[in-house]
């Protein structure tokens, strides 16, 4: 099953590997590493997940206190989000309505 990010989530992910390699050398490779594992779980399994609202699943990292928040979409995943554990809860939840703004990118 394809997998997609919103606009936004995109963003997310891009500067959270950004300022996790900054504070480390090699742990924003390991990020998005762990983001991939979980992108390909989710791609082969994309109801195992935690259902959080209707329609609405959230993937957890198992070495980073992030969770990928994602829909199942007709045409294939849609990541909403890339949540940090202690963060802004529930910022995410004006992108629900919204799948149309995902990138179409495979990632």
């Amino acid at each position: 099953m394809p997998v997609r990010y919103h606009e936004a989530a995109e963003d997310e992910l891009l500067n959270e590997i950004g300022y996790l390699e900054l504070q480390a050398r090699g742990l924003g490779r390991r990020f998005f590493a762990e983001i991939q594992r979980a992108e390909s779980l989710m791609a082969q399994f994309p109801e195992a997940a935690e259902e959080i609202r209707p329609n609405i699943r959230k993937r957890t990292l198992r070495k980073f206190r992030y969770s990928l928040i994602y829909s199942i979409e007709k045409d294939g995943l849609l990541i909403l989000a890339v949540a940090h554990h202690s963060r802004r809860p529930g910022y995410w939840v004006p992108r629900t309505g919204s799948a149309e703004k995902g990138t179409g990118v495979d990632a």
